[in-house]
């Protein structure tokens, strides 16, 4: 590093950083973090590229390198096919599905966006920064943005559309991200390009809950109406949504007002199938070009095919097996471990996914955290696993209803589960309904109830989980008492204030800490099983361009082209 470059970091140490950027930099530098993960916070407390290059260079790593991006010739309309969502609207807050989000995104458009590799990107705003807490985040918004109404965004839209996402009576399913973070007088204007965020209690990653892995975060006009989304394009995404059939599929048009300039492709056309086998068939029939989501077990025609790429993410996408832990047959934790112990994972991993998949520990912390710790892996144990049905007064057994829906390799994970229980004296008889289906009724979530949704209602289900840069929402959402999307109603009050803890930490070193106790706890209580944490695979002809798979299976096209 040239003496001009170390001046200026030294004096961007000393008169610029705050505490949290300063402790990142140790942190770096007592080799705590890795680069590859010293990228990843580096970009989520803000620190600018010329700030994040410096530091590499000062402690003796390479220097950032930028990738350009492949890109075809433009034109062309981009045909991809992804599952149907449900029959309710396309109001971003209420977004709990796959389809939903995909359809909503390729318009849409957050504050920040996360990469495939982990890292933070701006988006809608330019950049963000803390104070020493990590209580009050403020983020710097792009100028002459403009949505596809031709408003102006300014501060008061962005102000607007966050008031929504946390108001617990919006019906906001953001709320998996935001309860407990962020309530409606916390989300403040400062000035016309500048808004400031007040939390309810410290969070150092924040930023990623405003990123796209909050796929609910679309950012939308101060005067947007309920109901319209599909009917009106009014997202800033460089493709407006302009028309919606449910069940059918969606048409998308360029935005020529995009403050990213102008697409390469002519339009995007998204078709909708139920049927694995169905959306497989398209790619290989050429009457799509491109499948956000690909699953070894139910797409194998895909892999090694010379006509097909994969494009692959390596992230934290689960499949959850919650069970009821306030209701029998499964409120009684040694039943629930008994049920994990009855599952062979790497068994499970070679079938369903090849290998391409990380085990599960049964607790949300995926080895691509590196704030988790390693416990002894769960293996299967059937002797084990009898005892403690015994002990539980259970050596008889039981018959129960399994819950899931047909799409990717759900089913098959299903019958697995139903013979392995089986050597345990369970009786598990499968209830195996159309995505429409499992994501029906209400999903108002905690206080309100548990709504009417199969999916938060029933004694044992399998859902599917999309990736997220941090687990945050994984411990709030699904684990915390009276999470929104707490399928298995778990309530521990020494778990709440461990994910408090957990979530405020601003330094790897207190995250691990609290990490070790809240794996432990989970494997003891074992309210929810997770098999494995999967690798994000899509699907395309080798004709797209430009495309990368999302940890989360959001569909990104602005810089999508067709050769």
């Amino acid at each position: 590093m040239d003496k001009e470059r170390r001046r200026r970091y030294e004096q961007y140490r000393a008169s610029v950083a705050g505490p949290v950027e300063n402790t990142l930099l140790d942190e770096f530098g007592d080799g705590e973090l890795d680069r590859a993960e010293f990228l990843r916070r580096a970009t989520m407390f803000g620190l600018s590229a010329s700030v994040i290059g410096a530091a590499l260079e000062a402690l003796g790593h390479a220097p950032l390198a930028f990738a350009g991006t492949e890109r075809g010739t433009a034109g062309g309309r981009l045909r991809v096919g992804c599952i149907p969502p449900p029959a309710h609207g396309l109001d971003p807050h209420t977004y709990a599905d796959t389809g939903s989000l995909v359809t909503g995104n390729i318009a849409g458009e957050m504050l920040n966006r996360t990469t495939s590799t982990g890292t933070l990107v701006p988006e809608l705003a330019t950049s963000w920064k803390s104070n020493a807490a990590a209580t009050v985040w403020t983020y710097e918004l792009r100028k002459g943005v403009k949505f596809q109404t031709g408003q102006e965004m300014t501060a008061d839209d962005v102000v607007a559309t966050f008031k929504r996402l946390v108001d617990p009576n919006s019906g906001s399913q953001a709320l998996s991200a935001y309860k407990g973070v962020l309530s409606p007088a916390g989300v403040q204007k400062v000035d016309k390009d500048t808004v400031a965020f007040h939390l309810d209690a410290p969070t150092g990653g924040f930023p990623f809950l405003t990123s796209s892995t909050t796929y609910q975060a679309i950012i939308l006009p101060a005067n947007y109406q309920l109901g319209t989304f599909e009917k009106t394009p009014q997202a800033t995404g460089a493709f407006k949504l302009t028309s919606y059939t449910p069940g059918v599929g969606a048409t998308y048009q360029p935005f020529e007002g995009w403050w990213g300039g102008k697409p390469a492709l002519d339009g995007v056309d998204l078709k909708y199938f139920s049927d694995d086998a169905a959306v497989v068939s398209a790619l290989l029939g050429n009457q799509i070009d491109l499948i956000n989501e690909v699953h070894v077990a139910t797409g194998r025609a895909l892999f090694n095919n010379p006509n097909v790429q994969i494009f692959s993410a390596h992230g934290a996408t689960h499949r959850l097996v919650p069970m009821l832990t306030d209701a029998p047959p499964f409120n009684d934790f040694r039943v629930r471990q008994a049920v994990a112990l009855s599952l062979d994972r790497v068994a499970i991993r070679k079938r369903l996914f090849n290998d391409l998949a990380d085990l599960g520990n049964d607790t949300p912390f995926a080895p691509v955290f590196p704030s988790g710790v390693k416990l002894p892996q769960r293996h299967k144990d059937i002797r084990k696993a009898r005892q403690l049905m015994a002990a539980a007064g259970k050596s008889r057994g039981f018959s129960v209803d399994l819950t899931t829906y047909k799409a990717f390799e759900l089913p098959l994970l299903a019958q697995i589960i139903q013979r392995s229980v089986k050597e345990i004296g369970i009786r598990m008889n499968l209830k195996i309904l159309t995505s429409t289906a499992y994501y029906a009724g209400s999903q108002l979530g905690p206080p309100k109830g548990w709504g009417t949704t199969p999916w938060l209602n029933t004694p044992i289900n399998i859902t599917d989980w999309g990736g997220r840069a941090i687990p945050n929402v994984y411990l709030t959402a699904s684990l915390k008492s009276k999470g929104v999307w707490n399928a298995s109603h778990y309530s521990n009050k020494r778990f709440d204030s461990l994910a408090n803890s957990y979530i405020g930490s601003v330094s790897l070193k207190d995250q691990r800490k609290f990490a070790r106790q809240i794996e432990l706890l989970l494997q003891h209580d074992t309210p929810a099983i997770y098999p494995y944490f999967y690798f994000q695979l899509g699907g395309g002809a080798k004709r797209v361009r430009g495309y990368h798979a999302d940890p989360q299976g959001l569909v990104y096209l602005s810089h999508t082209s067709l050769a």
